[in-house]
């Protein structure tokens, strides 16, 4: 009778360490998931990629206010020009050149890809209709 009752522990303990190893498993893998959303979601070129249009323009609004607001300075401060605000200005000016650069490379290759991708389906299609 004791030995009944051993065995029966034993083979609970079998099942809830099953099920503890299965839940385990289950909480692994949607930690992996969460974590792979999130870092997608994090990503910025994936961003960029998915929404190109608003990160071009928000890119060329930045560019100008970050401009503009130079302009403004210079005016303000004609008669101090000191070493740091020529540093501060020569690195913005840089900053601006390589963020523009940026920009319209990012803008080139997304036409050059959405015309590609046209010109693909109209060799793929037969007298200018596309087969789907």
């Amino acid at each position: 009778m004791a030995q009944d009752k051993v065995d029966k522990l034993e083979q609970k303990k079998k099942e809830l360490e099953a099920e503890l190893h299965n839940i385990q498993d289950e909480l692994d893998d949607s930690i992996d998931q969460v974590r792979t959303e999130v870092s997608d979601k994090l990503d910025p070129k994936a961003f960029i990629r998915k929404h190109p249009l608003p990160v071009v323009g928000g890119a060329v609004l930045l560019g100008f206010l970050l401009g503009h607001e130079d302009d403004r300075r210079a005016t303000s401060t004609s008669g101090t020009s000191s070493s740091d605000h020529k540093f501060t200005n020569t690195v913005l000016y840089e900053l601006k050149r390589m963020a523009t650069k940026k920009a319209l490379s990012f803008v080139t290759d997304f036409m050059e890809k959405k015309f590609d991708e046209k010109a693909g389906q109209q060799f793929e299609s037969t007298n200018g209709v596309v087969d789907e």
